[in-house]
């Protein structure tokens, strides 16, 4: 069945209305969790190493594909749709809140940083 843009299919707009669903568990070496929001056209992506990134204006065809094709690889598409994109812009703290969506580890690692004394340089 032909989707066209006046009509869109009522699952295409179901998908669309939900907010940041998180991309199904996929082996990764650099990649440690994947959110896809298709009605922003946002993915927020959370590395390895404990970094994330909120990204705008992503392609909601890379959205859908990411979602259903579970062939597509979690660093590949990252790469390809995010990290490397001519299109996908980083979000910053005005245009994201960072805090909703990061992880324990980076809000606890944040709070002992905050809470540890600094020592003078002399030291």
């Amino acid at each position: 069945m032909k989707v066209s843009q006046s009509n869109p299919s009522s699952l295409t707009l179901y998908l669309f209305n939900l907010m940041f669903l998180t991309v199904a568990n996929r082996t990764s070496t650099a990649i440690d969790s994947l959110q896809v929001d298709g009605l922003n056209s946002q993915a927020i992506v959370t590395f390895k190493n404990g970094d994330s990134y909120a990204y705008g204006n992503v392609s909601k065809r890379a959205i859908l594909n990411v979602m259903f094709n579970q062939d597509v690889s979690l660093g590949f598409w990252v790469n390809n749709n995010l990290v490397q994109s001519e299109r996908a812009t980083i979000l910053n703290g005005d245009e994201f809140n960072y805090s909703k969506y990061t992880s324990k580890r980076e809000r606890l690692n944040a709070i002992l940083k905050e809470n540890t004394p600094q020592l003078p340089e002399f030291v």
